[in-house]
């Protein structure tokens, strides 16, 4: 059976003759076994992009190749480990409105519908009793895009009542605006109170009776939630001053409001009076950020390459915990890190193991001790994991390293608890407080192991 479900995505306002869509021509397309044309309601950014209509207005389009997740109540009321049915949007050129078809093997069957853009292949506990999707994840490192927003980040949710001919795409998430007056800003970070969650993996749900979506927080095996979104281009390239950037970032209730920090250091502050919360298909405009007038230093220590002489390049490598201080040459100055384990640890497990691709600590227990620069303070530490991916992977940034693991315990920087490294290849960022100059700190494995690929570490100059 076909269906046609529309899909319009921008405001009203907006509409204009010169966006009607073009269909690509599907002479050698295998035969669609479904079409849904859709709409999404008017919030003209919040879309995989955006481009300038007649007024010179914000509106955005659908691209082709597009790729929805569609669920059918037909597959059963409750359905464990579901993988959405793909629907690709076959365009000539980008468009306000675009047909979804499927063409998989399966056969899609007629019910309600549950529908999330973007697509992925990740599978799925999905109920059309409480009608909830598990396993939608928002990207906790999103890629900046200038005067747009990171598509894989743009989560939007539809429902259709049983053998619908329409679904109504909602956004479910809110958009962070902001600018950059510097331009030597090459990252940043959104962060919260370490209790509330804007990124991760959530259920989406739909309350059919007031038409409205959401993304619920919940506990399953490998799901978690974070505080923060780490923000960049490629991680080196600056962003353009004068040029809107969005970050998206999933709604909740403030506890202390949030911070965003700009290559390391902490740029604007706003209370949770000023914003308690963050509401779904809202954009707040976080101003012109300015970066403070302080003198930082980034060094950058690149991993993935062949070991440096003097450094340990297997696991294993020492009986009884290793104190070990290797050399990393960096614009002619020798900094000194330190790779060591817990004070009763049966084996040294820290190494730059070339293989593995990076720097790794073995197991739970071990530390980098970073090295420490006279007359400034380590604010920020950014690695990223060059290990297979692994959903109990955790690392933080300890003050010291225990005697015994038994008895002990570590005492966390601020900024530095503990977060996931669970994805290869992901970056992961810690925004260092209260830090003290010509002092180590350490990057320390608090949950099966962690390696990087490389360490970019920037320090404050301290008066």
């Amino acid at each position: 059976m076909k269906h046609s479900i529309y899909l319009l995505i921008a405001a009203a306002s907006l509409m204009f003759a010169a966006c009607e869509r073009e269909m690509a021509p599907k002479d050698d397309a295998p035969e669609a076994k479904a079409t849904f044309t859709a709409y999404v309601e008017n919030a003209p950014e919040l879309k995989a992009v955006l481009g300038l209509n007649e007024s010179n207005k914000p509106q955005t389009f659908w691209e082709n190749g597009d790729e929805i997740a569609v669920f059918t109540s037909a597959d059963g009321a409750s359905q464990s480990g579901k993988i959405g049915y793909k629907f690709t949007a076959s365009l000539s050129a980008n468009a306000t409105a675009a047909d979804f078809s499927y063409s998989g093997e399966d056969t899609f069957g007629v019910g309600e519908y549950m529908a999330i853009y973007p697509y992925t292949s990740n599978k799925r506990g999905v109920n059309f009793t409480a009608y909830r999707v598990a396993g939608t994840v928002l990207p906790a490192t999103q890629t900046l895009v200038a005067g747009s927003f990171d598509r894989a980040a743009a989560i939007s949710i539809a429902y259709g009542t049983n053998g619908a001919t329409s679904l109504a795409f909602k956004n479910a998430t809110a958009l962070l605006k902001f600018r950059v007056s510097d331009a030597t800003v090459t990252d940043g970070r959104i962060e919260v109170n370490s209790a509330d969650a804007i990124s991760g993996t959530f259920r989406a749900t739909v309350d059919v009776e007031n038409d409205n979506v959401a993304l619920e927080k919940y506990t399953a095996s490998g799901v978690s939630q974070n505080n923060y979104v780490n923000f960049s281009i490629d991680g080196t390239t600056a962003l353009a001053t004068g040029t809107d950037y969005y970050v998206a970032v999933s709604p909740c209730t403030l506890t202390d409001g949030l911070k965003v920090i700009l290559n390391g250091s902490v740029v604007k502050t706003i209370s949770s009076t000023d914003l308690p919360a963050l509401q779904r298909n809202k954009i707040y405009n976080l101003g012109t950020l300015t970066l403070p007038q302080k003198e930082t230093k980034t060094l950058n220590f690149d991993f993935s390459g062949t070991p440096l002489t003097g450094w340990p390049t297997t696991d294993n490598w020492q009986d009884g915990p290793g104190n070990l201080t290797c050399v990393y040459p960096l614009d002619g100055v020798n900094y000194n890190f330190i790779l060591t384990d817990c004070g009763n640890a049966s084996k040294a497990r820290v190494s730059w193991t070339q293989d593995k691709g990076g720097l790794v600590l073995w197991a739970t227990w071990r530390y980098v001790g970073l090295p420490a620069l006279e007359g400034y303070k380590l604010i920020q530490v950014t690695g990223s994991l060059c290990l297979a991916n692994n959903s109990k992977r955790k690392a933080g940034i300890a003050k010291s390293v225990v005697a015994d693991n038994t008895a002990g315990q570590n005492e966390f920087v601020s900024g530095g608890d503990p977060i996931g490294w669970t994805t290869n290849g992901a970056v992961y960022s810690y925004n260092l407080e209260n830090t003290e100059a010509n002092t180590v700190y350490y990057l320390t494995c608090t949950n099966t192991s962690i390696g990087t690929s490389y360490l970019k570490l920037v320090y404050e100059k301290v008066d």
